[in-house]
């Protein structure tokens, strides 16, 4: 006896729906072993990020001390060789911050500056700070207290005994950082 056509298919039909074929536990535990790798790579990820956000704001509030010291500096007469903040914001109450020296015309004064790659001037910060030259300030916005080295170096234009010019580099570097980042430098010249 032959099975028509219609049996041999309710017949297949049946099978399939007894056949309960699943994942075996080799495919469980290799697809667990890729979520892991993935999940893994993708922690990894966040301490870097925060560490990056971390340094990007610290890079920003460095360029804004530099960029308010700068002002500071530039505000000031030319024939002005010492300023005084009574806020603290850019010297110190009790310092006086010196700005050149005009006995010494075209020579550099201040804190220590070396020339990068690019022949930019940029303060160095691994020499000891110059007094009347830096300061260290702290952001009262910074929930870490962290410390800010504000330095400075000014370079005399005289013509004669007046004072027709002055270029002014000042840096600012966070101390105390896990991950160091470079100090901020900005360069200007005033002239008359």
């Amino acid at each position: 006896m032959t099975e028509s056509g219609g049996e041999q298919m309710a017949r297949r039909s049946a099978k399939r729906r007894n056949n309960h074929d699943g994942f075996t536990l080799a495919e469980m535990l290799i697809a667990t072993l890729i979520v892991l790798v993935g999940l893994v790579a993708v922690a990894q990820l966040v301490p870097t990020s925060v560490m990056l956000n971390s340094n990007n704001r610290n890079d920003g509030t460095a360029l804004v001390f530099a960029q308010r010291e700068m002002e500071a500096i530039r505000e000031q007469p030319l024939s002005s060789t010492t300023f005084s903040d009574l806020n603290g914001g850019t010297c110190p109450p009790s310092e006086t911050c010196n700005l050149g020296d005009p006995t010494q015309p075209n020579v550099l004064i201040g804190s220590p500056v070396v020339i990068n790659g690019a022949g930019a001037p940029i303060i160095d910060f691994s020499a000891t700070p110059v007094t009347g030259y830096s300061f260290t300030h702290t952001d009262l916005n910074d929930p870490f207290n962290a410390p800010y080295d504000v330095r400075w170096a000014i370079i005399t234009v005289t013509n004669g005994t007046l004072v027709t010019g002055k270029r002014i580099i000042v840096g600012v570097f966070r101390r105390g950082m896990q991950t160091p980042t470079l100090p901020i430098t900005l360069d200007s010249i005033v002239e008359k």
